[in-house]
């Protein structure tokens, strides 16, 4: 009889797991029902935080060597993640930006796609100059994070050009911080061309938000 109800109660735990794993697409957090629309936007978002992380990943060489050199004087000891708090906390709440946190001591800052640049153009927008001028603000307020400018294409063009117009991006985003009285040494600007979208370029809305420039910012540990 034990036996019997031992195999009862594990079909019946089965049966619960797969109706809530066959039921779990159509939720989102708080309980609500979702649609197919709302599977697309997860979609793209997991995309995004991939090329995010992909983009980290590439740049952290480069930001252990602004960070090995005088600029950024001492680090901050054990207290780094808890100066990355803040500094994520600060940045999170400018209009137009999102950060992802991508390791204790590392940050990337993303901008809203029609923030910062128009189409083929490596100008700023009137808009993205009131962005960076408080992030220029935060970034001063913590002054022992190194930064990489990240600059990105859609496809549109050649491979050439791409990667061109993302090195100028990047270095309008860097020179525009300096400008705002960032440290120079601070500052790496790189440029990747088309080869990290964080969406399709199938349309101009997707396009969009591959033309691009995110901030990776470290802060010195030690």
């Amino acid at each position: 009889m034990r036996s019997s109800r031992t195999i009862f109660g594990f079909l019946c735990l089965t049966l619960s797991v797969g109706l809530m794993a066959s039921c779990a697409p159509l939720m989102q957090e708080g309980g609500e029902r979702g649609t197919s629309r709302d599977k697309t936007k997860k979609g793209a978002a997991i995309g995004a935080a991939s090329g995010a992380v992909l983009g980290a990943v590439v740049g952290e060489g480069e930001l252990d060597e602004v960070l090995a050199g005088a600029a950024i004087g001492a680090g901050i000891g054990a207290g780094v993640g808890h100066y990355m708090d803040r500094q994520e906390e600060k940045l999170a709440q400018i209009p137009g930006t999102s950060v992802e946190r991508v390791g204790k001591d590392t940050l990337l800052v993303h901008f809203d796609s029609d923030v910062l640049f128009d189409s083929g153009s490596a100008t700023l927008t009137g808009e993205s100059r009131s962005t960076l001028d408080q992030a220029a603000e935060v970034f001063m307020e913590f002054p022992k994070t190194a930064i990489i400018a990240q600059g990105h294409t859609d496809s549109v063009g050649s491979e050439e050009s791409n990667q061109q117009l993302s090195e100028q991006r990047a270095g309008s985003v860097k020179s525009y911080l300096v400008a705002r009285g960032v440290a120079n040494e601070r500052i790496v600007s790189l440029g990747y061309g088309e080869s990290q979208p964080v969406t399709t370029n199938d349309d101009e809305y997707a396009r969009s938000k591959n033309r691009r420039v995110d901030l990776l910012l470290k802060a010195k540990a030690k």
